[in-house]
């Protein structure tokens, strides 16, 4: 009889199992990095930016997930019912145990020939340094005429308008209308930069238009507008379509702006806000001012205190009184100094006596010269008979030599 032997069984929770595949499809490389295409439906995009939907074919879906901080970088987001091509990562959604792809990138089916013509002239343009933060020229400050190269008929021009107007409307505008998209458009905007250099009151050039898709904003992406916004002279301001427009003007450009009306906002000041600087510089300047009169004021009152009769005589009494007492200091310093110099005078008298041949004399010696004033120190020097004059400490012997005495 065959024994019965129970088999071990592994018993794993749903979360278990999920985490496990979700495990196994992140250890393959290709899916993690894949391109799908399909329909687009059930799109949802809630108040946390995120952005939800389904991606779909005749026979199978999967789900789409962008999320917002990819979002906010996208040239395109897709809506209900477009065909797309989308780039990201295959993972589980582990709520609902469903696969899904994490969205990075977006491209609606169609265009993608334009999309590899952008990145192959960006690319270029990279490499060729057009896009370094270098060459970037710096806005005026205070602008006296601004240049803008748009559609005489679109909304740029119009929203340009108004909020120059609203914001600084010193400055004067000058329109050199062009065509925006079609073919021509490139064309167009680059002779208008060509044109707008020639002039001398050209301050800052405004290029730009509205949104649109990427076929209309595709004149912005010309490399011939590309080449004449890097060899501008006047600093241009790129203002093409909205806030998730990105165009290779952009890039070249010294200064983008996501709209035709936040380019007013980088190129002008507010008016409003010059107004309330100069009030605030006024009052603190009046401020100071007030401040320093004050105390201008407060020194004159010191002064004014310092200089009254009283305070006069009790000045001059002060300064007699020092007066005295600098002359009796005087004095005194003038006879310690006498009295040192007469104990060094007499000091030096005492050693000049110490010396002199009379202080001699004065102990009984006496100082023997010939008639010829030679000193007599010997017997040898005289002859018997001969005359010496003899110095003594009080006057003077003439005598004769009698005898020699060795």
């Amino acid at each position: 009889m065959p024994l019965d032997i129970p088999i071990p069984r592994t018993i794993f929770s749903v979360t278990q199992i999920c985490h496990t595949l979700s495990r196994v499809i992140q250890r393959q490389p290709i899916l993690q990095n894949v391109w799908v295409k399909g329909q687009v439906s059930n799109l949802s995009r809630p108040t946390s930016g995120h952005i939800y939907f389904t991606i779909k074919d005749e026979k199978s879906n999967i789900r789409g997930v962008i999320w917002r901080s990819s979002a906010s970088r996208l040239q395109f987001l897709p809506s209900d019912g477009e065909e797309i091509l989308v780039q990201g990562q295959i993972g589980i959604y582990s709520a609902g145990s469903n696969y899904q792809i994490t969205v990075n990138k977006v491209e609606p089916l169609g265009i993608g020939a334009l999309q590899k013509a952008f990145e192959d002239l960006k690319q270029r343009l990279f490499e060729e340094g057009l896009f370094d933060d270098r060459y970037k020229k710096p806005l005026p400050v205070f602008p006296q005429k601004i240049g803008v190269i748009t559609s005489e008929t679109g909304a740029a021009i119009q929203d340009i308008q108004q909020q120059l107007n609203k914001r600084y409307p010193l400055a004067e505008l000058l329109l050199y209308p062009t065509l925006v998209q079609g073919e021509a458009a490139g064309e167009q905007i680059a002779t208008a930069i060509r044109a707008l250099n020639k002039r001398t009151d050209i301050d800052v050039i405004i290029v730009g238009r509205g949104g649109g898709s990427m076929e209309d904003l595709w004149a912005f992406n010309e490399e011939i507008v590309a080449r004449a916004i890097f060899d501008s002279i006047i600093p241009i301001v790129s203002a093409v379509g909205h806030e998730t427009d990105f165009t290779i003007s952009d890039m070249v450009a010294d200064h983008r702006s996501p709209t035709p009306s936040a380019a007013v906002e980088h190129v002008v000041p507010d008016q409003q806000e010059l107004i309330n600087n100069l009030d605030a510089t006024i009052s603190r300047l009046n401020q100071l001012i007030s401040q320093r009169l004050t105390a201008q004021h407060t020194q004159l009152n010191t002064f004014d205190e310092g200089l009254s009769p009283s305070r006069r005589m009790d000045t001059i009494l002060q300064f007699s009184q020092s007066v005295d007492g600098l002359e009796a200091a005087n004095h005194r310093a003038i006879k310690e100094k006498l009295d040192d110099e007469n104990i060094r005078l007499q000091s030096l008298v005492d050693r000049l006596n110490s010396l002199s041949p009379l202080a001699t004399l004065n102990r009984g010696y006496s100082i023997c010269r010939t008639l010829a004033g030679q000193i007599v120190t010997s017997i040898q020097q005289t002859n018997v008979g001969e005359r010496l004059d003899v110095k003594l400490a009080e006057g003077e012997l003439v005598c004769i030599v009698e005898e020699r005495l060795d």
